[in-house]
């Protein structure tokens, strides 16, 4: 069981935030705990899952250590590597044309919330793959935000 206030993997959600775990009553009058989960890239869409018996893939999210093994799996993902230091950048040409990383960063997050909109539209290898795209940038996201808090506590 996945506790209140985790992140966990959804196939149908892609990286999802438990908000709750209520009871819901069936037509049958009987007490069921349903998980209340919140997408983190589509922040308007809920789902109710059942805690038992549920038909929808749910799992921890996957650990840093293979997030970042797969990350070149993803070409899409290539900004996210060279940003965190995964990969270096040799491309000169393209960084003294490029556009201010702020403005680049705005067009991606709009690209990625618009395909993450249309993501039921999409055939299903699609969507699975946009949604392990966004599983590995939400995990090397915040983990190095932890690595950069634990740095942080340590100089004060």
């Amino acid at each position: 069981m996945f506790e209140k206030k985790t992140y966990l993997y959804s196939e149908n959600m892609g990286v999802c935030y438990v908000e709750d775990v209520t009871k819901l009553v069936t037509a049958q009058k009987k007490e069921v705990l349903y998980y209340v989960l919140r997408s983190v890239y589509q922040k308007d869409r809920t789902a109710y899952i059942p805690v038992e018996n549920h038909e929808v893939q749910l799992r921890e999210l996957t650990d840093p250590e293979t997030a970042e093994k797969e990350l070149l799996d993803y070409p899409e993902l290539l900004p996210l590597a060279i940003e965190l230091g995964i990969v270096e950048d040799n491309s000169e040409e393209e960084q003294t044309a490029a556009e201010d990383p702020t403005e680049e960063k705005e067009k991606e997050n709009k690209r990625l919330a618009m395909q993450y909109k249309m993501a039921d539209t999409l055939p299903i290898e699609e969507r699975r793959a946009l949604y392990r795209r966004g599983e590995i940038e939400y995990v090397l996201r915040r983990s190095r935000q932890g690595e950069e808090e634990k740095t942080k506590k340590r100089k004060q």
